[in-house]
């Protein structure tokens, strides 16, 4: 197994639509991809340490890899958020980059969860749904192509996912393994030399979010990145608990 993880279960790969590459989620900056707040999450897929995620394109942009990587951490959105490794994968309003950061949650001091500073998943609905399971997958092991996706070979397409929600239960383990060794291949070869937060260099990239937006536009967002400042009220908050206001 890559990395030399081994797993007390057979490994898990877990397939899902890609729908919207905007660099939120899955977000692949600051040498870690992780993944927050899509389709796995809100169905509270399990994974554990080892397994992996592949993001495919959606059937009428044809059957390609937007991503893979491997989990090498799974945790809770408030642990996420506290932890100083994970700092820079906060929102900041700075670059377009930072305006894609997915650690946006947090438990408040009355036990209910509160919203940081975000840009997007700012709407009810989409906190709701982010906070039902409250999981962020992390891999330090990936490989990520979104523009520059290429095409799956037609082998593994099985592996697709051709609709709405997530596979892993069926999967051939024969196959999952060929398609890793396959993804794996990208290792030796020479990422693009792109920028990223103002480095330009040799990277874990393989292209730029496709649907990214690098304008400077208003954006409604929550002002806060610290516990008990103003921040995004949600719908399942304790009774009791602190209301936040939004910036806008």
């Amino acid at each position: 197994m890559a990395n030399g993880i081994l797993s007390k279960r057979a490994m898990r790969l877990c397939s899902y639509v890609v729908k919207v590459d905007t660099g939120f989620a899955p977000n692949p900056f600051g040498n870690f991809c992780t993944l927050a707040a899509c389709t796995p999450n809100h169905q509270g897929i399990r994974l554990d340490k080892g397994d992996w995620l592949l993001g495919n394109s959606s059937a009428q942009k044809g059957r390609r890899l937007i991503f893979a990587m491997q989990v090498s951490q799974v945790l809770d959105f408030d642990d996420y958020f506290s932890a100083s490794q994970f700092a820079g994968k906060k929102a900041d309003a700075s670059t377009w980059q930072g305006r894609c950061g997915d650690n946006i949650y947090f438990r408040d001091k009355a036990g209910g969860w509160a919203q940081g500073l975000a840009f997007t998943h700012t709407d009810r609905e989409s906190r709701r749904k982010d906070t039902r399971y409250h999981k962020v997958f992390i891999s330090d092991h990936f490989f990520y192509f979104g523009e520059n996706a290429p095409e799956i070979p037609e082998a593994y397409s099985s592996l697709v996912r051709t609709t709405q929600g997530c596979c892993y239960k069926k999967h051939d383990p024969n196959t999952v393994r060929e398609f890793i060794a396959w993804v794996e291949q990208y290792s030796t070869g020479v990422p693009l030399l792109i920028n990223v937060d103002g480095v330009t260099g040799k990277t874990k990239l393989h292209g730029l979010p496709r649907d990214r937006d690098e304008g400077d536009r208003p954006t409604k967002f929550s002002n806060s990145g610290k516990r008990g400042g103003a921040c995004q009220k949600l719908v399942d908050k304790p009774k009791g608990s602190e209301r936040c206001k939004s910036s806008y």
